[in-house]
């Protein structure tokens, strides 16, 4: 989100920044990491293209991509974090061709792409610093009471993208189903997750959940990420960068 990038630039050294597909790419320093920042823009082929320019233009060693989602488990709340351990597609389906399963990526015979244990733990440690020392000094108790947030939750498990904000019982129970340990639903988290396995690149998914991917999402949208999301992002980011 564009006022991710806003929170993170403000603390970046020796900037440079290079307009590439209409998308400003931010090269400079941050925590002792040379580092490129994007905002990759909304939906699946916005986020594998501006991954593909990261590792092909910037031969970034790392991806770290960040965001809200709406919650499909009925336990999470706006403002708990969802770590990926593995992320799928769920408007991916050929499945009536013959011998390709729902979801399966053609080709590449995979439905699942999968996040290395190492950073999983590297990126739920982070969220957990930053929730445990850093939170209420970085947001006023107000702000968190607007919201009813009092003590985030980290959790791991499936993150689900495709190119449709839901808001749909329906459809959340149906993915519940058919998905594996379903988390949330988002727009772009597996299609960079794609991008970064086709080039053996390591990487992390983490999302914010704002709201319930069902006809419950009421909040005010704007507010949370402007006042919320952004320095929940911000903060994990560079507690991870420290990590690594």
């Amino acid at each position: 989100m564009h006022e991710e990038i806003i929170c993170l630039f403000d603390k970046m050294e020796n900037t440079e920044t290079r307009i590439i597909g209409q998308r400003h790419f931010h090269s400079g320093r941050l925590q002792n990491h040379e580092i490129v920042l994007v905002f990759s823009r909304w939906g699946k082929v916005a986020a594998a293209s501006t991954v593909t320019t990261l590792i092909d233009v910037f031969n970034v060693d790392f991806v770290i991509f960040t965001g809200i989602a709406g919650a499909t488990d009925k336990d999470l709340e706006p403002g708990d974090f969802v770590i990926a351990d593995k992320l799928i597609q769920h408007d991916m389906d050929v499945s009536q061709i013959g011998g390709i399963a729902k979801y399966e990526i053609p080709l590449l015979g995979k439905m699942y792409f999968e996040v290395q244990a190492e950073f999983v733990k590297m990126a739920v440690r982070a969220a957990q610093v930053y929730v445990d020392q850093e939170l209420k000094q970085d947001i006023t108790p107000g702000l968190l009471k607007d919201f009813g947030i009092q003590v985030p939750k980290i959790c791991i498990g499936t993150i689900a993208s495709g190119d449709q904000f839901i808001a749909s019982t329906k459809i959340t129970e149906t993915l519940n189903n058919s998905v594996d340990n379903l988390k949330c639903v988002e727009m772009e988290g597996a299609a960079v997750a794609q991008v970064a396995w086709e080039h053996d690149k390591p990487f992390v998914v983490i999302r914010t959940i704002s709201d319930r991917a069902d006809h419950t999402a009421h909040l005010d949208f704007p507010k949370f990420v402007a006042t919320i999301a952004s320095h929940f992002t911000s903060g994990v980011v560079l507690q991870l960068l420290k990590i690594l």
